[in-house]
Parts: C-alpha cells; structure tokens; sequence
C-alpha cells in the first residue's frame, strides 16, 4: 500500500474533520512520497488538504457578493468539448494527452471553467513542474525556483500556483508567458492549501507566518486582478478560505485548535453567514463554481452538494457511486457550475450519480477536475487494488 492510499484510509476512519496541523504536514510528505511511486494519488495531497471541509453555500446580499441569477487519436480542440446537460450518465470519453518530452509521472490536476486549460504537474526528484495544455497542446512552463507547482487556470488562462524554495515559498501568477510573483505583507508567510482564482483574476489564498502550523495567526490574503500586493481580509480569526466565485463569494471553513468548527461564506468586507449542517454535523466548504458548491460532512463522511442561490443542501453520500472503504464517497473536491462533483479525489458525479469514464480493459480512471463544458481531467492507472500505476494525464468529455 502506498503512502498516500494509506493516509487516505487513515482518514477516512476518522469521524471529525482532521486538524489543520495534521493535514498540512502530511500533505507536504505524502503527495511527494507518492509522486517518487508514481501512484495515482499524487494529487491527492492538495486534494487531503482540504478533504476536511464542507459547506453549504449561502446567499451573500452585500455589493461586493451580487448572486448571479473518446477515446480517439489525440487531444481535441475546444470547440469540440461536449456541453452539459441533463440526463442518463452516458460513459464520458477519453483522451491522452501528451506529455512534454523528458517529463515523467505527470498527472492532470484542475481545468478552466470552458474547458480549454488544463494544468498539471510532473516531478523532479521531490519538486514539482508546471505543465499548461492549451486545446489539448502541452506546454512545459518555466521554473523559477526549486519546486513550481501549478494549481488552477481561468478561463482567460491565467495561471496560478506556488513556488517553494529552501529559504522560501510565494503564490505566483502566470499570464502571457510571464510569472508574476505575488507579495505578501511583511515577514515570512508560508501559504496554504493552494490558491484559488475566479474569471477576472481575483486570487486568494490562507497564509500563516512561517514556522507555524495549524493555522496558528492565518490570514486570508487577495490580490486583485492584475494587482502584485495583497489585501488583507478582514475575516474573524480562524477563517480559512478555499475558494472564490465570479461575483466575489468566498468559502471556507472557521477553525479552533486547528478543527474546523463550522462552514462559511463571506464577502470581501468580512461580512458572512454560518453555513447550515444537519444537527450535530460539522465541515466545511472548499470549492465553488456558478449557483453550486460542494464539500463534506462530518461524522456522516458524506459528499455534500449545495445550491448557493437557495442554500439547498443535497446529501450525495454513496446514490449510485462506489463506496470507499469507509461506506461513503468522502467529500467533495471540484464542482463545475451545472452541479457535477468530483468527489474523494476519483468518481464523477452528475445528478448525484457516479459517471463511467471510459478506460481500456486493466486500467482504473481517476478524476481530479471538472469544467463547465463537461471536461473531466485526472489521470489513468493500472488495475492493482492500493499499487496502481500512473499511466499519464487524461482528458474526458461528458
């Protein structure tokens, strides 16, 4: 069993969202333990960081959080993504994507909202190296430090990511060919988990003085469109953010000794609302996109759905999709804005019910991002229980 599945087992036999302080150590030693093996959960370490959390997303009404009323021979181009729609889950179709040469053990990490940017990483002994796909078009991108991690794109295709040296760690942007480090306030920050962007560019991202951990003295930071300073948001202390919509609605979590406490969303004035769980439930929200949001619960374990325009809350669980060791799907990862989830780092999940991404015979799909288009990127691996292989990054249209 690899580092990283065993982590994963761990837990999911846990029946409270895990500690800060926990994840973020074993986040950082465990993605690259599974990277050297090349398993298929080399993306889960960004993945684990924040499986604790859960929310159920809400109606901001400040101005600054205006709801919005084949497999085949190689990679196609946007015009050809499938659009989507309702109805039965027919199995999605693959593509390969290529792999710029001399890069080993890549995986497909996140995709635009249309469709059209892919983003992944492959690995040098221990550090990571960006790869940008543009209509199915890889692109190896600079490094400019030791470790370049490449996270998300929006729809203009700017990029965002980290970069870690021995001496330190930043947030970058990438845009027209070009890294645009983006500063903190004064003193060492180390960031976390990964930085999130929206369709004009906004960026943010959980920072705590470096030394830290737990989240002990975090803020949450912005860097405006275009903009290399930060702004400091002026959420309670204990707030961590994870994700941010087009019209500004930021989501997370609040945190006491390093346990999330309860799920939020704010705007950018601090303003926000304590999400509702069930009874006797708690969690937090980490991803976002259009009218849904999407996360976990705790102690049920389950995958969480929510409309943020009228804060209904849908309990995903185990409808129609295989079940973990743990007898649920786990939480929410990724979510596109007509609802679909990517869930416990795998499975599809399109009106609550697992999709087929078509495989050869011997290989397993796993899931990592969904577009709005109904791209689904991840990566194939071998049929081999807890030592699957990593056969390379994927594309599969719905």
């Amino acid at each position: 069993m690899n580092e990283e599945q065993e982590l994963r087992d761990r837990l999911a036999a846990v029946d409270v969202p895990p500690s800060r302080i926990e994840m973020d150590a074993l986040v950082r030693a465990g993605r690259r333990r599974a990277f050297r093996r090349r398993s298929v959960q080399a993306t889960g370490g960004v993945a684990l960081a924040t499986a604790m959390l859960l929310a159920v997303p809400s109606i901001l009404t400040t101005a600054e959080a205006q709801p919005t009323g084949r497999t085949d021979a190689g990679p196609a181009s946007a015009s050809e993504e499938a659009t989507a729609s309702a109805g039965p889950a027919a199995p999605c179709r693959m593509t390969e994507l290529p792999v710029p040469s001399g890069m080993k053990g890549a995986t497909a990490v996140a995709v635009d909202p249309t469709g059209r940017y892919v983003v992944g990483n492959s690995l040098v002994g221990q550090d990571f190296r960006p790869i940008l796909w543009t209509d199915g078009q890889p692109q190896a991108l600079p490094v400019p430090g030791k470790s370049v991690q490449v996270t998300a794109a929006n729809a203009s295709g700017v990029v965002v990511g980290l970069v870690e040296d021995t001496k330190q760690e930043y947030v970058f942007r990438y845009e027209n060919g070009a890294y645009t480090r983006l500063r903190t306030p004064p003193g060492s920050w180390h960031p976390y988990p990964t930085p999130a962007i929206n369709a004009a560019g906004d960026v943010i991202i959980n920072v705590e003085p470096r030394g830290n951990s737990g989240g002990k003295d975090s803020i949450v930071l912005l860097w405006k469109a275009g903009s290399t300073s930060a702004v400091k948001l002026p959420l309670p202390a204990g707030a961590n953010a994870y994700d941010i919509t087009d019209d500004g609605t930021i989501v997370g979590a609040m945190y006491k000794d390093g346990v999330a406490t309860a799920a939020y969303a704010w705007d950018r004035r601090g303003n926000g609302r304590k999400l509702e769980l069930p009874s006797g439930e708690t969690g937090a929200a980490y991803a976002a996109q259009g009218e849904w949001a999407t996360g976990g619960r705790w102690p049920s374990r389950s995958t969480a759905l929510w409309n943020i325009r009228t804060g209904e809350v849908t309990d995903l669980g185990t409808q129609g999709a295989e079940a973990t060791t743990s007898g649920t799907q786990g939480p929410g990862e990724a979510v596109n804005a007509s609802g679909w989830v990517v869930a416990h780092g795998s499975v599809l999940l399109r009106d609550g019910v697992a999709v087929e991404l078509a495989v050869p015979s011997g290989q397993t799909s796993r899931a990592a991002g969904v577009s709005d288009s109904g791209v689904v990127v991840g990566q194939a691996v071998t049929d081999g229980g807890n030592d699957n292989q990593n056969l390379g990054p994927r594309v599969w249209r719905c």
